[in-house]
């Protein structure tokens, strides 16, 4: 597997709790779980290091943190991440995001029944 998607989520995950000011462990008291495996969770993201459980743990704290994640291809995704901050010097034309969604997925309804 290609390094840096667990940092690039881990990245993500930070920001967004740090963005609705809260805590690890506001996080942990919403799942019902050790403020201990929030920072693990965090820290091991960042660092790249992996285990069975982090899946899990990742979907229901973005769950807690009302976010939901989208695939987006390797080569946009920072330049996709810098435009929805609004970072200086990007670009804030939706369509470009429409372009990227509509790369990655593929609507079957729109297709003819046969």
């Amino acid at each position: 597997m290609r390094s840096g998607i667990f940092r690039l989520m881990g990245e993500q995950l930070y920001a967004a709790r740090k963005r609705r000011r809260m805590t690890q462990p506001d996080i942990a008291r919403r799942l019902g779980r050790d403020q201990a495996r929030i920072s693990g969770l965090e820290r091991d993201m960042l660092d790249e290091r992996l285990g069975r459980d982090r899946l899990t743990l990742f979907a229901e704290t973005c769950d807690a943190l009302d976010l939901v994640p989208v695939l987006v291809p390797r080569a946009r995704a920072r330049a996709i991440i810098a435009e929805l901050a609004g970072q200086p010097g990007t670009r804030s034309d939706p369509s470009t995001l429409r372009s990227t969604y509509d790369e990655v997925f593929v609507d079957l309804g729109s297709e003819e029944d046969s």
